[in-house]
């Protein structure tokens, strides 16, 4: 039950970060949210947005171990656990027994895939993105993962965000703030304020033609080093919709401890024959009706 709970709340939470129309190939040059006060200029937004993008870690994997709690309607759980992250390749969290640090369930998201596995029942869903119908139609891909992941900056339909891109969003450094608007999307993001901000804030509202908003809010904090940059070990996660059939809200706590930028691990996941396949659809309808 513990690591269904996970799963649902990870799964839902992501229903927040876009569109399918957004997210595979609609230009992202043409949204301006309007607010910026005119005195800030735009040399000071570009360079406000230089020093955001540059400040955030370089490194091509980071991994940490993992102390989680999740809260869902009545239901809540803590665990320990692992993360680990290969840029432009792959986000894998893992949930072990507390002490004996087994693994009892694993999810893993790569550019072509998702993977769930669960290593109590010996069963385990694989599916592209598009072969989802739950998360292909709210636009969720790797990309959009990692970046909040690894706590950048985000377009939809970005693989990463370029010196050409910086001109997309809306920032005001005097609020320490960046905006970008798109159809349907709202994103947000706050920086400390100081000649090397980092991101504290990530905040993604999707509001359907119905009137139904659902909202993503990310905070990060607690930075330590890791390669020549710094990357926040506490992050709080929260999602809240009235999209569904009854208001969702849940909450996330990740703790992360001994960091690092080691690349000494293998990005595949092998199953023996023991492991059955599960039906995805049927899943995760299964866990979102919990």
């Amino acid at each position: 039950m513990k690591n269904k709970i996970l799963l649902a709340a990870i799964i839902v939470m992501l229903t927040a970060c876009g569109s399918r129309k957004q997210m595979t190939g609609e230009p992202v040059t043409d949204a301006h949210p309007s607010g910026t006060p005119a005195a800030t200029s735009a040399a000071a937004r570009t360079a406000y947005l230089r020093h955001v993008t540059g400040n955030a870690v370089t490194t091509e994997n980071i991994v940490a171990g993992m102390s989680f709690s999740v809260k869902t309607g009545s239901k809540s759980l803590s665990a320990p656990g692992k993360l680990s992250m290969r840029r432009g390749e792959i986000i894998r969290l893992q949930v072990t027994v507390p002490i004996l640090g087994s693994e009892v369930a694993r999810i893993e998201f790569t550019p072509t895939h998702v993977l769930v596995v669960d290593r109590l029942h010996k069963e385990y869903v694989k599916a592209a993105y598009n072969d989802l119908d739950f998360l292909a139609d709210n636009g969720i891909d790797f990309y959009a993962l990692q970046d909040l992941f690894w706590n950048q900056l985000h377009l939809p339909g970005k693989e990463t965000v370029t010196e050409k891109d910086l001109a997309a969003f809306d920032a005001d450094p005097t609020q320490a703030a960046i905006a970008y608007h798109h159809g349907k999307m709202d994103y947000q993001w706050t920086t400390t304020a100081s000649d090397m901000p980092q991101i504290n804030t990530a905040e993604v509202t999707y509001r359907a033609s119905k009137g139904s908003t659902s909202t993503l809010r990310w905070q990060y904090g607690n930075f330590k080093a890791v390669g020549s940059k710094a990357y926040p070990v506490q992050q709080q996660i929260t999602f809240a919709t009235n999209a569904t059939a009854k208001p969702r809200h849940i909450e996330v706590d990740l703790q992360l401890s001994s960091l690092s930028d080691n690349s000494k691990w293998d990005t595949q996941t092998t199953l023996s024959a023991k492991y059955k396949p599960m039906n995805a659809e049927a899943l995760l309808k299964k866990i979102l009706a919990m």
